[in-house]
């Protein structure tokens, strides 16, 4: 079994596209802010651990030993935080046939030390209206012109255009949002903002970092 599983996840990667090698928390962050379809393997001498993802979500989990095979929330519990993954793009069919066989459903398991948190702006408190402004910047320039949209799930809750200095803000309540920027050339970067301030100002830098700040 532990032949066959390997066998088939080796054959999957060879024929990837490699994005990278990444820490298990540098590989849920970049693949939630790309909304990256892949698989993340993490081998060593006698082990090996692999992470599904869909869409930018860890959705499957498959661990592998000596002493056999294991899916999905068993699988994720063997995870130690100081695994090394070399991230591969993959094909939605491909990654959905092997959530299938190995999904999580529990993810609080990821967030244990850390893993999967999402940075928080302020102090949480009962939901209230507050304006969320954010300067969106490529490498570290003011990019004017830019359109940021601040989305819950699938639904555009509101959007707009930056100004001259790539400034742009918004009248929400209070919550998790997530922030979509686009430009001419299509979508650039997206991720999660979680506000809880009645002013709260952050910073998006399409050409790779994220700051954020009251």
């Amino acid at each position: 079994m532990c032949m066959d599983i390997n066998g088939l996840m080796d054959e999957i990667l060879l024929q990837s596209a490699y994005e990278g090698c990444f820490t298990l928390d540098e590989l849920l962050h970049y693949s939630t802010v790309h909304s990256l379809t892949g698989i993340g393997a993490s081998k060593e001498q006698t082990q090996a651990f692999f992470l599904v993802l869909l869409g930018g979500e860890p959705d499957g989990a498959i661990f592998v030993d000596e002493k056999g095979t294991l899916f999905g929330d068993t699988a994720i519990l063997h995870l130690t935080g100081r695994e090394e993954f070399e991230l591969h793009r993959v094909a939605p069919p491909i990654a959905d046939a092997l959530v299938a066989r190995c999904r999580i459903f529990e993810k609080s398991h990821l967030k244990k030390n850390g893993r999967l948190e999402i940075p928080t702006i302020g102090t949480p408190n009962r939901q209230r209206v507050g304006v969320l402004c954010l300067t969106v910047q490529d490498s570290r320039a003011p990019l004017a012109g830019a359109h940021v949209s601040i989305r819950k799930g699938k639904l555009v809750i509101t959007s707009d255009v930056t100004d001259s200095g790539g400034r742009v803000c918004f009248r929400l309540l209070n919550g998790r949002y997530m922030c979509v920027v686009s430009d001419r050339a299509g979508e650039r970067t997206r991720c999660i903002i979680e506000f809880h301030e009645p002013q709260v100002e952050t910073c998006v830098d399409i050409g790779g970092t994220e700051d954020a700040s009251k």
